[in-house]
């Protein structure tokens, strides 16, 4: 069976710029790490299950915004402000970038509240087909969510959870939670606001 092709216009999810992309990179390089170095830890014949958990995964794309430097970007028009819908690069998101990692994690946890947004990380079934049987989906609060997995038995299971809101919605209690299961390596990004006086 042929994947689907994905539908760019529909998958994209506008954020980031170049910051975006070299984040991105380092978490992909991180994940590789991570799952090499738990590669038959604590022992080749019981291994650690692990998890990668995506709390605000998006679409599994976004679309690059260009930056007003860029000598193609909008500003290099007579009219910059009319260019600002025009087509962009579609990139992969966390969770995309995250299902390319080799070795590949155990299980892949996608949170978004958006349910339009889960239906599109649900077409990445199709995408990354071997996968597929892996890959849980789930529309809903962050917060509960995380709050959940924690409460669980981590006694044979290890996990990394990407933490990137678009403002301030992570809570305490699920930091405090991530914590007590010391089992988990938490990735909480801050968004940053420049204040100028």
């Amino acid at each position: 069976m042929m994947p689907k092709k994905p539908n760019h216009d529909a998958k994209r999810h506008q954020f980031g710029g170049h910051w975006t992309t070299q984040k991105l990179d380092v978490l992909a390089g991180y994940l590789k790490s991570y799952t090499t170095a738990l590669k038959d830890k604590p022992s080749p014949q019981n291994p650690f299950q692990k998890a990668y958990i995506d709390a605000f995964a998006g679409s599994g794309y976004r679309g690059a915004r260009r930056s007003k430097d860029d000598p193609n970007g909008p500003q290099s028009l007579l009219l910059p402000d009319l260019a600002a819908d025009e087509p962009q690069d579609l990139l992969a998101g966390s969770a995309k970038r995250a299902l390319q990692t080799d070795p590949p994690f155990d299980r892949y946890i996608f949170i978004d509240k958006s349910r339009v947004r889960c239906e599109h990380l649900e077409e990445l079934k199709n995408e990354f087909q071997d996968l597929a049987d892996i890959i849980d989906i789930q529309q809903g609060d962050a917060n509960s969510k995380i709050q959940g997995f924690c409460r669980e038995d981590w006694s044979s299971r290890r996990a990394v959870l990407f933490l990137d809101p678009y403002g301030m919605q992570v809570e305490w209690e699920s930091v405090a939670a991530v914590a007590k299961t010391q089992a988990i390596d938490l990735w909480l990004l801050f968004p940053l606001v420049s204040c100028h006086a």
